[in-house]
This record gives structure tokens, sequence and C-alpha cells, in this order.
């Protein structure tokens, strides 16, 4: 027992004696900020003026600072019998013909994850469809001069290509795409 408290102490010593002797070994105190702690806006925003918002997950679109689709109505049309489980718009996109494309994954408390594009033009829904978990962890967008939506897989190489009906149509590669 003796021989071990020894070692600690002339540890704790050569620690002590490194740490007077480094370089810039001021001390500083750092305090945080007074009052409680905000939490953290999470943001996905696409070019043309629609960002993804929300507290802990991404729940609603506003539109150059108005609210264009409300929580209620994304959870809605998601193509699933999971209404009202949590969820979160991971991307956007928007086509030549102002169609807004949403990546939403949405998280079943005793299931798999889910995923699914939702089409969107002046605040109307034109189409839900699911797509495999993964889809478009790498991004989301449109092809084929907007007629196409296109899911850009984690791994960067492969791009998913969809019709607006939800059908897919093929895959190419994101180097091509």
């Amino acid at each position: 027992m003796t021989r071990l408290l020894l070692a600690a102490v002339v540890v704790l010593v050569a620690v002590a004696a490194a740490d007077a002797i480094r370089p810039d070994g001021k001390e500083q105190a750092v305090s945080a900020a007074p009052g409680p702690a905000a939490p953290q806006a999470s943001v996905e925003r696409s070019a043309s003026g629609y960002v993804a918002v929300g507290d802990f997950t991404r729940k609603r679109v506003l539109h150059h600072g108005r609210e264009y689709l409300s929580s209620e109505a994304i959870d809605a049309a998601f193509p699933s019998v999971e209404l009202g489980e949590p969820f979160d718009i991971s991307h956007l996109a928007t086509a030549p013909d102002g169609t807004l494309a949403l990546a939403i994954y949405r998280f079943p408390a005793k299931k798999p994850v889910e995923a699914a594009v939702e089409l969107w033009r002046k605040g109307r829904l034109l189409a839900a469809f699911q797509v495999p978990a993964g889809s478009f962890g790498g991004g989301l967008g449109f092809a084929d001069e907007g007629r196409l939506v296109a899911t850009l897989f984690p791994d960067g190489h492969s791009v998913a290509l969809f019709s607006r009906a939800g059908r897919r149509v093929g895959s190419v590669s994101a180097t091509s795409w």
C-alpha cells in the first residue's frame, strides 16, 4: 500500500513539474453566459430562400422568413401509418418550376427509420413517396431539368433517380450527374 501511495505521489509531482515549465502555462477562468442555455436551432437551407428549421429536429419550412409548411402538414403528408412520430427534414431542393422537395427521415418508436420524399408547390402537396433509408444521406436534388428527383447516397458515388410519382427509374454515377 505504501509503495502504491509513493508511486502516485511521484506521478503527481512529475505532472505538476511538467505543467509548471510548459510554455504559456497561464490559467484562464471561463464562465458560461448568464441565463438559461437556449436550445441550438437546427437549420437546412436551399438556395431559393427555403429553410428547414426546428429546435431539435427540422420540422417546419420557412420561405424568406415566413412559414411555408407547418410541422403538421409535413407530418400528415408522410407516406406512412406512423403519424405523429418524430421526424427530421434532412435536405431541401427546388426544381426550375418551383417545386420544393423535402428529404425526410421518420423515427418510429419500435421500428427501423423510415425515409420519404415529399414534393410541394405553392404550399400544396404534389406527391409523397417512401425511399429506402439512407437514400439521401448525401443529398437531394432534381435531374433532367426537374423532371426527376435525385437522391445522393452517403457514399457519394451513386445517385438514385425517381419519377415525381415515386417510381425508381434508374441510377447513375455521381460523377456523371
